[in-house]
């Protein structure tokens, strides 16, 4: 599949969360929070954002740097566990939102996993002939799914959206992916309510079922094993950056142990907005980018894994200039210069 990434953007809330006010709330010490996970601080959306406005800002982003006008989209694909509504799908909100009026859209649901799985939708959709450009966003507002008093759960989780524009590209490589899954652990990490399963005003409704649930130990446990085979499997011939979903700092830590590579090669923002879900492999990607750490051909690498259980990979080689030499990006560096560690 010879596509390539000519655009990306994101957008994260205003509202900075310290660890401060997560633990007097969950009961720990700041300092436990951190050295358990690696996140400082993270994001809350505000009463008024969605995950369709967040999404919308970062998707307008992407499409500046791509120089793309949104009527050129062939499709629209919003990875989530959060959108806005059940029904209607979330992206097509956001097509309407950025006049993508001649765009397809639908919603993909792989959780954590979701912009990999997306990622692999949209070159496909491209390399049969059925798109020419696609819109990948990932966005999450995991926020509105967690209870404060939950030390496993609330310091993890933040919000935040991320875009990339995939187009054709003849003179790129072609993307390299794996998708895979195992359904026996759903109970590891879920959402109880909301679905078919448990929904709203039933007999055992209870509003606490619509937060997220979560056996920290054995996630963790998986998290490692998964993200460290898919990184050595993919990287074994080399490669200049690994952006990991950023779920915790000592996994990445591990996959960089389980690699025999330098930590510098694997790529770290969960310090600064702490698991994003869906945005966060994404999210890195634009930080990365405006840090200088991605420049036409390097070799990036991308793993993931979450609820399902759901992982990915994929292997491509980058093509995009960096933001300061870009035609047509200059205003974007300074929108996209990720939040100072």
């Amino acid at each position: 599949m010879r596509v390539a990434i000519t655009g990306l953007g994101k957008a994260v809330p205003s509202r900075v969360v310290t660890n401060g006010e997560i633990a007097s709330q969950a009961g720990v010490d700041p300092e436990w929070i951190e050295q358990r996970s690696g996140i400082r601080e993270r994001r809350y959306a505000a009463p008024e954002e969605s995950t369709s406005s967040l999404a919308t800002t970062a998707s307008l982003q992407a499409l500046e740097v791509a120089e793309l006008d949104s009527q050129n989209l062939s499709m629209v694909i919003c990875a989530t566990c959060t959108p806005d509504y059940l029904l209607p799908a979330t992206a097509s909100i956001i097509q309407d939102n950025i006049g993508a009026t001649r765009a397809g859209a639908f919603d993909l649901g792989a959780a954590c996993s979701g912009f990999v799985y997306g990622l692999s939708v949209g070159a496909s959709l491209i390399g049969s002939g059925a798109a020419t450009s696609v819109l990948v966003v990932g966005a999450d507002l995991l926020s509105r799914h967690i209870d404060s008093s939950d030390a496993m759960t609330a310091p993890l989780f933040g919000d935040a959206a991320a875009a990339v524009i995939l187009e054709a590209d003849e003179s790129a490589e072609p993307i390299q992916f794996e998708l895979g899954s195992d359904g026996s652990g759903l109970d590891q990490v879920y959402v109880p309510g909301g679905g078919s399963k448990l929904p709203a005003g039933g007999q055992s409704w209870d509003p606490s079922c619509l937060n997220i649930k979560m056996q920290g130990r054995e996630v963790f446990r998986n998290a490692v094993r998964v993200m460290s085979e898919l990184s050595e499997r993919f990287g074994k011939d080399g490669f200049e950056l690994l952006v990991a979903h950023q779920a915790n700092r000592r996994i990445l830590n591990e996959c960089a142990v389980q690699l025999g590579v330098d930590p510098e090669k694997v790529y770290m923002n969960i310090q600064r907005y702490g698991n994003t879900s869906a945005a966060s492999i994404p999210l890195a990607l634009c930080d990365a980018w405006a840090d200088g750490r991605l420049n036409p051909g390097d070799r990036l690498l991308m793993v993931a894994f979450g609820a399902g259980y759901s992982w990915g990979a994929a292997r491509m080689n980058w093509t995009l200039p960096a933001p300061a030499i870009a035609s047509g990006t200059e205003a974007m560096a300074s929108t996209l210069e990720p939040t100072p560690a």
